[in-house]
């Protein structure tokens, strides 16, 4: 696989394989694209609820998804899950599913370090070890807070999947430790992750650590219609919380990483019955500012032109030039594009959100 190049990674975004997300890491520019490693998690094969059945078969599923992410990433290296696929589930030739994207991946050349954690199967954790000794990426293992539970030997669990990858130590492999959605205030937060921080087995010797966690709601039911509210970045909190006291990290150069602009679990919805509102999700160094319209089936996606002018008024807002995300909010505002849809804006919240964070932690460790 060939090799450029690169710094580094200080964040680590984890984001659904959908359009939005794809096309919001395509318009990044290169400054901020080398700082940064993806988690792109590759979504389950869509439901067809008027059939009551799978849209499209996994073959046709997987079909494409290696180009997509060469388009996407531009080279620069990536982590890739198939949190849904546990090993099981086999295309038309008899390969899984991890298998048949990782040998797509070879071919574009996209430089994909595959994830795997303790609900995979060993012919999963087999086919992510085949490919990382002859691509030469290593591996990624994803540990969620449950995975330290009192009744769980994590060591144990640790010797097994890296026996199921085919290596023997951890140097060439990342640890992700995954708080999911937290659900606490900062100082519960920061407490719970200084007891996996005291569990993790041979700490000292992993290739990189990341840490990721979650705040943002799973949908925006709660949020009033035709409003402008503010939510906190819970895990942008422990971040910095954890930063002011480096004797609670496992090493001083644990990654920051989060779920963007979405909650980590994705809520199915049948889209025969779904009302959707329209919304900007914008990050601010402190916050996220949800501006909320009515319902697009009533009210129509020309919403947005009036969302953007209200955005672009307030303090929050960056200029223009920040990202591309912030371009085309002035250009909405202007009228000059748009009003696009919900694909749109899940492309312009992601792409504002992934500049922010990138700045912030460089801002905070300048010598990274």
């Amino acid at each position: 696989m060939p090799r450029t190049a690169a710094l580094e990674p200080i964040y680590v975004p984890v984001l659904k394989g959908k359009e939005g997300e794809y096309s919001a890491l395509e318009a990044l520019p290169s400054d901020v694209r080398t700082r940064l490693m993806p988690l792109i998690e590759i979504p389950d094969v869509p439901y067809d609820y008027t059939n009551d059945g799978s849209a499209k078969s996994l073959d046709d599923h997987l079909s494409g998804t290696a180009r997509r992410l060469k388009k996407c990433c531009q080279g620069s290296p990536l982590f890739l899950d198939l949190p849904w696929f546990e090993g099981e589930e086999r295309l038309s030739d008899g390969r899984v599913a991890l298998e048949a994207v990782l040998a797509d991946c070879v071919n574009q050349g996209v430089r994909a370090v595959p994830v795997v954690s303790r609900k995979k199967s060993a012919e999963y954790l087999s086919a992510a070890g085949r490919y990382s000794a002859k691509a030469d990426s290593g591996a990624c293992i994803r540990l969620l807070v449950a995975d330290f539970a009192e009744e769980v030997d994590v060591e144990a669990e640790t010797r097994r999947l890296l026996g199921g990858l085919g290596v023997a130590d951890t140097s060439s492999i990342d640890l992700v430790l995954d708080l999911e959605d937290l659900g606490l205030d900062t100082a519960r937060a920061a407490l719970v992750a200084r007891s996996v921080f005291s569990m993790i087995p041979a700490k000292d010797e992993w290739r990189r650590i990341i840490l990721v966690a979650a705040f943002f709601p799973e949908d925006l039911s709660d949020v009033d219609a035709a409003t402008v509210t503010t939510l906190p970045r819970r895990e942008w909190d422990l971040w910095k919380t954890l930063q002011k006291r480096p004797g609670l990290l496992p090493r001083r150069d644990l990654i920051f990483g989060d779920y963007g602009i979405a909650h980590p679990v994705t809520k199915e919805l049948d889209p025969r019955t779904m009302r959707m509102s329209a919304s900007i999700r914008y990050t601010t160094p402190k916050n996220w500012l949800v501006l909320k319209g009515r319902n697009v089936r009533q009210y129509g996606f020309d919403q947005y032109f009036e969302l953007c002018k209200e955005l672009v008024k307030r303090p929050e807002y960056c200029e223009r030039s920040f990202s591309w995300g912030d371009g085309y909010i002035s250009d909405c505002a202007d009228g000059m594009v748009g009003p696009g849809n919900a694909t749109t804006w899940r492309k312009v919240g992601t792409n504002h959100h992934i500049t922010l964070v990138v700045t912030e932690i460089a801002s905070l460790r300048p010598g990274a």
